[in-house]
């Protein structure tokens, strides 16, 4: 088999930290584009909505000339040097065709003496909406880079791994600055089947991400070699602890981590946890599933010839392996209430959604329209057997 044992389908959809914002406000300080494009035409709409007023009333005359002043400095703020000279000569040639200037309209009331400071702080306004793209530029590529080696680390999944369908949802906490935060995941095809992990690294921001990547490495390259399922997690442990070995005891760290297994028949389900939220099995109803769980990665002294505490349970046709993340079920609406997972489950399933895809888009819409927020990572990985 090949290494990572993945599909060249489709790939799926990634609910990332680029999600739209909930409101305006967030929507335009977060960079988001329907709200980029109004706020460069916002100069151009400002001009609009008191220029031709200045026309008919004589009360909009002194809006319409601080409109027609600023208009360069404005177009500066948002726009680039090529819309900022636009602007800067627009004003200048309607300032010209003012009343007592070449007098072709009532409106502007300036001299021409009026017209060099405008050019001058133009001119300077153009300096500065060049020196800013560059800057902006700069600012792009390097964020380009970081996505691409934050996608190595944890490549978006296809949408079908060993004939089974596969969705997920990945999102890091509100204000993390990356795609990768403390929650981690993945999927291998191996000769023993199907291995996946679902983990939480402490904490949420840039600083989890070593050990993020440490454990996903070791993960993927144990997974297609451990015979069970408590030699990968002693692998796991391993890993964590030399990631924990220079450091101070402020400076120690941890991951909880639930690893699973689907036999190459597809009919049976093997679990193991490592202080983290037990997998769910969906038939006609939820319910949790693994055994008494381990410590978490890094806190257990535990190594290959540890008793075995992996939970065996038989699967059917048409059964779904949900695995997650705390920050999906500690995330909270404005009254305090937790997110349903288990009542929402069983609902959609009674009504009849059982497809990966379609259940992870009501579940993603049950979140946001009940108005539930979270300060952690988000992760859910849904698996149907076929």
């Amino acid at each position: 088999m090949s290494r990572t044992g993945r599909s060249s389908g489709e790939t799926q959809e990634q609910l990332r930290s680029y999600a739209v914002p909930s409101s305006a406000w967030n929507r335009i300080t977060s960079g988001h584009p329907g709200s980029v494009l109004t706020l460069r035409l916002l100069p151009f709409i400002l001009l609009a909505a008191t220029v031709p007023l200045a026309f008919m009333t004589p009360i909009m005359v002194p809006y319409a000339n601080y409109s027609l002043i600023l208009l360069p400095a404005f177009t500066a703020l948002v726009n680039g040097p090529v819309a900022t000279t636009a602007a800067t000569l627009g004003v200048l040639a309607f300032g010209s065709a003012g009343a007592n200037t070449l007098g072709l309209l009532p409106f502007p009331d300036n001299l021409w003496s009026d017209l060099p400071p405008v050019a001058v702080v133009g001119v300077l306004c153009i300096v500065l909406a060049w020196a800013r793209n560059r800057i902006i530029k700069r600012l792009l590529d390097m964020t380009l880079v970081a996505e691409t080696a934050q996608q190595a680390i944890m490549p978006d999944l296809p949408s079908r791994i060993a004939g089974m369908k596969i969705s997920s949802v990945y999102r890091t906490a509100h204000g993390s600055p990356g795609l990768i935060g403390g929650d981690f995941y993945d999927v291998q095809d191996t000769d023993f089947g199907l291995r996946a992990v679902v983990g939480d690294v402490q904490g949420h921001d840039l600083s989890t991400v070593h050990l993020t990547e440490a454990l996903l490495g070791t993960f993927r390259e144990r997974a297609l070699d451990d015979p069970d399922l408590t030699t990968l997690a002693a692998h796991l442990e391993r890993r964590v602890r030399l990631h924990n070995r220079d450091r101070d005891e402020w400076g120690q760290t941890f991951a909880t981590a639930v690893i699973f297994e689907i036999s190459p028949a597809r009919d049976r389900l093997r679990t193991l946890l490592c202080g983290h939220p037990a997998p769910l099995l969906v038939r006609s109803v939820t319910y949790p599933i693994g055994g008494k769980p381990l410590p978490p990665l890094g806190l257990a002294d535990f190594g290959i010839d540890s008793p075995v505490q992996v939970r065996d349970v038989e699967l059917a046709h048409g059964d779904l392996i949900i695995a997650y993340t705390d920050g999906l079920v500690e995330a909270r609406n404005p009254v305090g209430q937790t997110f349903p997972l288990y009542s929402l489950l069983n609902a959609h399933v009674a009504a009849g959604v059982r497809e990966p895809a379609d259940l992870r888009t009501r579940l993603r819409s049950d979140f946001i329209t009940g108005g539930y927020s979270r300060n952690d990572d988000l992760t859910a990985m849904v698996i149907q057997i076929p």
